[in-house]
């Protein structure tokens, strides 16, 4: 028998048309294998969903027996000397915290975990630990807590973070001198400022502390407010830079009044972060108060009565505003900060010399 070339033509045509045809459904095959949605992937997907739901039940038994295991998880106030930390969800705003527990496959203690977790071991929720969507938030801070009183520190802090009893007035975020900075909060020289609720008692001494930015004067002050905790000038504790009728850039320090100002030789320079530190030992005979400039002690001074704080135990701390205008004898006397503030600092009870340099290091290097 004799195929003529005709055969022969379609017979090769339908050769190559039943190899496309294998072709395709070698395509479809692997597809539905190892696609997105293909039997590999889904059955990858199945074994995690088991795992998950395993692993789940382990963590409510637990809950229902009241075994706690992993991190505790807490409020995070970074005016608050104790360390913690919460977990922020960055989809819906949601701060896991009291309650809380956070739960790795490191710290899980009494079962075999492959995956992170979240419980609530009032309520029972478990919510699966996902990178990107869940932010973890600590308070690990920088600095000496011992007699710590308050403390803003710039390290994990965002608009979304909570600051405890501190009140931010006028913060505006539509103004770039405003608000928050990548690393500080920044003050507008108009009415900025922050109060802070204080009953501490300040017989054994104080440190105060500033990392700071000036960025320049404002308008018809006679001083620029650091920080403050007064009733009137004979009282309580002043941190000022002098603006107008006083020597532009001084720094000035009230430790009991305005008739034991401390009047520096330190002159702050403008847009050059400085790190400001003070102590004030009235249980010294000499060198009562100690200033340091960036970790190193520059000047000191006798003049200081910490008797006269005691006067203003119950009254907020303010920092780089008088809010409340507590010395009002006119309508814009608030004596507003122009600059950012990194870090701001308040101990009762005088640091060492070793403690403000660790500080001082611990605060700028992060």
């Amino acid at each position: 028998m004799k195929f003529s070339n005709n055969n022969k033509a379609i017979t090769l045509i339908a050769l190559v048309i039943t190899i496309i045809i294998l072709l395709i459904l070698a395509g479809v095959a692997i597809s539905t294998l190892t696609g997105d949605n293909g039997i590999l992937r889904k059955a990858v997907q199945a074994k995690e969903e088991t795992v998950l739901a395993g692993e789940i039940e382990q963590l409510q038994l637990l809950v229902l027996e009241d075994k706690k295991i992993g991190k505790e998880l807490k409020q995070v106030y970074f005016n608050s000397a104790e360390d913690t930390t919460s977990i922020y969800d960055t989809e819906t705003g949601e701060t896991y915290a009291d309650n809380w527990y956070y739960i790795t496959p490191e710290n899980a203690q009494e079962i075999t975990l492959k995956n992170s977790y979240i419980v609530n071991y009032k309520t029972g929720d478990v919510v699966s630990y996902e990178e990107g969507k869940h932010r973890i938030v600590d308070n690990n801070l920088l600095c000496i807590k011992e007699g710590l009183v308050y403390t803003i520190d710039a390290k994990n802090r965002s608009t979304g973070d909570n600051w405890g009893d501190a009140i931010l007035h006028n913060f505006n975020t539509d103004d770039e001198n405003s608000g928050w900075t990548e690393k500080s909060l920044s003050f507008d020289g108009v009415d900025d400022g922050i109060e802070v609720p204080d009953k501490s008692d300040y017989s054994n001494g104080i440190t105060i502390e500033m990392y700071l930015k000036l960025r320049g004067q404002t308008e018809n002050q006679l001083v620029q407010i650091l920080m403050m905790k007064r009733t009137k000038v004979s009282n309580g504790f002043f941190v000022m830079l002098g603006n107008n009728d006083f020597l532009y850039r001084q720094l000035m320090i009230d430790i009991g009044g305005g008739s034991e100002r401390f009047y520096t030789n330190t002159l702050i320079e403008e847009n050059e972060p400085t790190y400001v530190s003070y102590t004030y030992n009235p249980n010294t005979k000499d060198d009562n108060g100690v200033l340091y400039i960036n970790g190193e002690k520059t000047e000191t001074t006798n003049l200081g009565n910490v008797k006269n704080i005691m006067e203003v135990q119950n009254t907020n701390i303010q920092i780089g505003s008088d809010v409340y205008r507590t010395n009002d004898d006119g309508e814009n006397n608030i004596y507003p900060f122009n600059g950012e503030i990194y870090a701001a600092r308040v101990y009762n009870r005088p640091l060492t010399e070793q403690e403000v340099k660790y500080n001082y290091m611990n605060t700028v290097n992060n």
